[in-house]
């Protein structure tokens, strides 16, 4: 009985030290531990997971407790604290060095039992790892101090920074974006860059692999559908005084750019972040090993039987069933390409300056890099490598296994297109068009033979031309379809406003005179507003129905798709928000004439034409296309400003230099008659117009005297 009441107080005890921890409660918890024999509080295990109440003090982060905690064991269980741990094999040392807050608490444990530091836990981690699974950089140098790293030998320090499948300090610190640990690491020890992990991949591959670690930083700007319709993405030839502009303008913009944010400590933070991560980048690409690797796919395709093409044909309907390429594919890719395909252009430009040679590799089915850019669709990085003039004129000749020419890669359709699908197809229809015709361009200033770009075929005896028509064959049907539906509805709505818009003419507010049959209410200012508001519905109404009709009326030629099209559809949009505007107006006007009977009545004034700013408000596609392009004109006025200003600046000392010259030569005085009567000339026949106008009738001569 004496046992089974023991047994029940414990685990009471246990239970309310459990509840004491979850609740924060810790002077409880100490006191709880204080009611065990012979110090063995602490070590008491309390959770599921077997964690000790150290464990769970050093999992929330409380370096007092712990150290209060700590001083309760006795001398002679010290040695337990490298033996206890918890289900996932974790010790005291393993949950501190989680955090850089810990570092007296770890400095502690060490103290008592200092072989804590090569405890492993289930997956081969030391507590060290675990610090730069956190990205706790403080608590990592510490550690590595402590175990003295610096003066073990390359192997030697592998075996504490690696776990049991292979994944470094360095893969684990990039994997969780922890780049200033993972910038220390590869500055202290250099020799994990080439190791593999259980993937075969090394730092810089899972790197390449990571494209949200770099767009993090950016400032992403949800585009509407009136700027979709019109982005065009031609390149179009602009004057010098345009060039000039625009350089000042990305100049001032690139300034600028950390005032966008939200507040100006997150833009510090994220400039220094992307500052270590250029800067791992850099290094990682310099140092890494696995360039070396045979990309070439000459030696093994002689070994493989002949594959069929991997062109796959759009369909809009079809699910997306296939996976992305798999770790085990990506090991084999070089970290060109997987930054290619990831479209990372800091690590291709690293490529670009630091490996050159790394842009002649091609990968198993005979790719090159320009083959993988325009295949995954990125064009900033298939013009960054286009502007390379040493190789760019052999890889755009190149072909791949299939002689598929970087221009038949237009045509084909990588396995992963959710982007993509997200779009309509006319949209997608129109960006692929203009891909072909971009690199295509691009193709025939590189290329020494203009008729061998378009002409070249392939293994199925294609032209880029024919295999696109083939491959977008079931996407030109889509987009035919989804265009023909929007300028359908757009113009019912458009005969609808049209129709109001021409009722409203003939009820005019206030009603007509019934003798004259003038409106009673013409003579009134927003009688004018109103007829004026009116008239431009109606007219804009109309315009838009002839624009959808002519939109209706096509034969819906690929061509056209390109930007034919898309120019009409947005100018009948314009023209049918144009008339929804004026018909707003025109009703607030009406409002106004029928309500507002006194200058004091001003409420129906402002109530009247609220519906004008709640439509502008409410569709934010009309708000992006105000809003933006009068943005770039402000900044475009401002740069201009500021280069009037700069060169004032300049010329007044000139000014002041020439003007105390004449002075001290004694022309100062003709310079001020100059000056004056050059200034009293305008003023004497502006005041002669505004004060003493002439009389449009001849005056009468005067009368003579008798």
């Amino acid at each position: 009985m004496a046992d089974d009441k023991e047994t029940k107080q414990k685990i009471s005890d246990i239970a309310d030290m459990r509840n004491a921890m979850m609740e924060k409660n810790y002077k409880e918890v100490r006191r709880l531990c204080r009611k065990v024999p012979e110090g063995e509080g602490p070590l008491q295990r309390i959770s599921i997971y077997d964690d000790t109440v150290l464990h769970m003090a050093a999992h929330s982060k409380e370096d007092g407790l712990v150290l209060d905690l700590l001083q309760k064991i006795p001398e002679g269980s010290n040695h337990k604290l490298s033996d206890i741990k918890n289900a996932d094999g974790n010790t005291i040392l393993h949950e501190v060095a989680a955090s850089d807050a810990m570092k007296d608490a770890a400095e502690e444990l060490l103290k008592r039992n200092g072989h804590l530091l090569t405890a492993s836990n289930n997956l081969g981690e030391k507590p060290i790892f675990c610090a730069a699974r956190y990205g706790q950089s403080q608590m990592f140098e510490f550690l590595a101090k402590e175990m003295k790293l610096e003066e073990l030998s390359p192997e030697e320090s592998k075996a504490h920074l690696q776990r049991k499948d292979g994944t470094t300090v360095l893969h684990i610190s990039i994997a969780t974006e922890c780049f200033t640990l993972a910038l220390f690491i590869v500055n202290s020890y250099p020799y994990l860059i080439g190791q593999k992990d259980q993937f075969s991949m090394t730092a810089l591959q899972c790197l390449a692999c990571n494209p949200a670690a770099f767009r993090r930083w950016k400032i992403q700007i949800r585009r509407g559908f009136i700027e979709l319709l019109n982005n065009s993405n031609f390149e179009k030839k602009q004057g010098l005084l345009e060039c000039l502009v625009g350089i000042c303008v990305k100049y001032f913009l690139d300034s600028t750019k950390v005032m966008r944010v939200s507040n100006f400590s997150e833009s510090i933070y994220k400039l220094q972040k992307l500052h270590e991560l250029q800067e791992l980048v850099k290094l990682l690409v310099e140092e890494d090993a696995s360039w070396n690797m045979n990309l070439n796919s000459q030696a093994t395709s002689s070994c493989e039987s002949k594959k069929e093409p991997k062109m796959e044909k759009y369909s809009y309907e079809r699910n997306s069933q296939e996976s992305s390429t798999s770790k085990d594919e990506k090991s084999n890719e070089s970290p060109l390409f997987l930054a290619t395909m990831s479209d990372i252009k800091e690590i291709v430009e690293a490529v670009l300056e630091y490996k050159p040679e790394a842009l002649k590799h091609t990968n198993k089915e005979g790719m090159n890099i320009l083959h993988v850019a325009i295949l995954h669709r990125h064009r900033d990085i298939f013009d960054m490598v286009v502007q390379h003039e040493v190789l760019s004129r052999r890889l755009l000749s190149a072909t791949d296994n299939e002689k598929n020419s970087v221009l038949h890669m237009v045509s084909q359709k990588r396995k992963s297109q959710a982007s993509e699908k997200m779009q309509s197809p006319a949209f997608q229809l129109r960006n692929e068009l203009i891909l072909f015709e971009v690199t295509k361009n691009k193709m025939k200033v590189k290329s020494a033979s203009k008729m061998l770009v378009t002409n070249s075929l392939n293994n199925d005896n294609k032209t880029a031309e024919e295999l696109f028509a083939t491959a977008n064959e079931q996407l030109h049907k889509d987009a035919k379809e989804w265009l023909m539906r929007t300028t359908e509805n757009c113009t019912i709505l458009s005969v609808f406003i049209a129709t109001v818009a021409f009722a409203a003419a003939y009820t005019v507010p206030g009603g007509p005179n019934q003798n004259t049959g003038i409106p009673m209410l013409h003579s009134k200012p927003f009688f004018m507003l109103f007829t004026s508001a009116d008239i431009i519905s109606l007219a804009s109404a109309l315009t838009s129905v002839g624009i959808f009709l002519s939109i209706l009326t096509s034969s819906f030629p690929l061509e056209e798709f390109k930007e034919y099209l898309f120019r009409k559809l947005k100018q009948g949009i314009l023209c049918l928000v144009l008339s929804i505007t004026m018909m707003g107006v025109a009703f607030g006007a009406t409002i106004v004439l029928m309500m507002s009977h006194n200058r004091e009545n001003v409420v129906w004034s402002v109530v009247a034409f609220l519906p004008v700013p709640i439509f502008f408000l409410s569709y934010s596609p009309i708000r992006s296309a105000v809003m933006r392009p009068c943005g770039e004109w402000f900044e475009i006025l401002f740069v201009y400003f500021l280069v009037v200003v700069v060169i004032v600046v300049i010329l007044l000392p000139f000014l002041l230099l020439l003007i105390i010259y004449l002075v001290f030569k004694g022309l100062g005085k003709a310079v001020i008659k100059v000056c004056l009567f050059i200034i009293r000339k305008p003023l004497c026949w502006i005041r002669g117009i505004f004060f003493h106008p002439k009389s449009s009738q001849p005056s009468e001569p005067p009368l003579a005297h008798v």
